[in-house]
């Protein structure tokens, strides 16, 4: 196996080809790592001027048969700077693509490519890889690898609805749909005389719309309920820029919305489609009509529709342990992260005695 590393944009770009074919048969990909997504995201957060590129790609025999999608970020805190490599893009699942038609066995690979990242250690005094799922190969292989089990650790849930386990929505709605989210959909009706509309962005971008109305959502919740420290993603120079790139005209960008009879929306859901997994991404909604509890009915709604036209095998709520995901999962993904730092540079040594004593002085702080 030889490795390559990738660390402009014109060599990431001809990775294309290689990237898309292993995304389609590696069914750890979700569309998070995909060419599509990261591209676009590069492209937008190479402006930034703090990120350098750090593609590991692995060959057999002049064939790409893995890919590890890494940056180098240079990290600035109040009294120190440091450099840490992480994951390309953003999104609740990251991770490597393999090839799985390969007869080389994916820990091998796998082994390959941290045997190279540790080469290349003076390039960076930490290493953080977030949003690993459970059940990958890439956290198969930190779990059982003695180097990187100590610092392979539970990160976050994600709830998720698999609807094979329901005969229909009616089957699914006893369990898990409240009585009462039909009565405020009820009262809603009879208020503003609203419909639910799926809208793919193919058709129809609505980005101009709902980063208003999370721009709305979240100004009233630092202003009426006292919320600080929240902000809207739209406000961000360049999240906002790489969720509109990503929203242009593209068919996996699937947006669900309740709007009253005017064509305002009172409250959406946008979600990634891909791999009839259905990831959602955002939501916001009216603040004036807040008394409706709009999240119970369009998620009763999402719900419904979804059962009825097969759109999906998986709802992904995404992560977080927000109780109102559980309430309409029936299951749950876990993420794991490896977070370490480099003890083969000094300044990563003196680093990690910093942070531990940071940690110990917050844990007697807070009793």
């Amino acid at each position: 196996m030889d490795i390559k590393l990738i660390t402009t944009t014109e060599e990431f770009y001809k990775l294309k080809e290689p990237w898309e074919r292993l995304q389609q048969m590696d069914k750890d990909v979700t569309y998070y790592s995909t060419f599509e997504y990261n591209w676009i995201w590069w492209n937008v957060y190479k402006n930034e001027n703090i990120r350098q590129l750090f593609i590991v790609a692995v060959k057999e025999n002049g064939q790409v048969i893995a890919i590890a999608p890494f940056v180098i970020k240079k990290v600035n805190e109040k009294l120190f700077s440091y450099k840490l490599l992480e994951f390309l893009g953003t999104g609740d699942y990251l991770g490597i693509l393999l090839d799985r038609n390969c007869e080389i066995k994916s820990d091998t690979i796998i082994k390959k490519i941290f045997n190279f990242v540790e080469s290349e250690s003076r390039q960076f005094e930490r290493i953080k890889l977030t949003h690993i799922k459970a059940d990958s190969k890439l956290s198969a292989y930190m779990l059982k690898n003695k180097k990187h089990n100590m610092d392979f650790k539970y990160l976050i849930e994600c709830p998720i609805l698999r609807f094979n386990r329901f005969k229909s929505f009616q089957d699914y709605k006893k369990e898990f749909a409240s009585s009462n989210a039909k009565q405020y959909s009820n009262k809603l009706q009879r208020k503003v005389d609203y419909s639910f509309r799926v809208i793919c962005n193919e058709n129809e971008d609505v980005y101009d719309r709902i980063s208003k109305l999370h721009i709305n959502e979240q100004n009233y919740l630092i202003e009426a309920k006292g919320r600080k420290g929240r902000s809207s993603l739209y406000e961000d120079e360049f999240h906002s820029e790489f969720v509109k790139n990503i929203f242009n005209h593209n068919s996996n960008v699937i947006t669900f919305v309740i709007e009253d009879k005017n064509g305002n929306i009172l409250i959406y859901e946008t979600c990634y489609l891909y791999k009839r997994i259905l990831h959602m991404w955002n939501t916001a909604y009216d603040p004036s009509y807040e008394k409706y509890n709009l999240g119970k009915i369009i998620n009763l709604k999402i719900a419904e529709y979804l059962f009825e036209n097969n759109m999906a095998d998986i709802f992904d709520f995404g992560a977080g342990r927000y109780f109102w995901k559980f309430e309409w999962a029936d299951d749950f993904m876990l993420d794991y992260e490896l977070d370490m730092w480099n003890v083969k540079t000094l300044k990563g040594r003196i680093l990690k005695k910093l942070y531990k004593l940071k940690k110990r002085y917050f844990r007697r702080k807070n009793g």
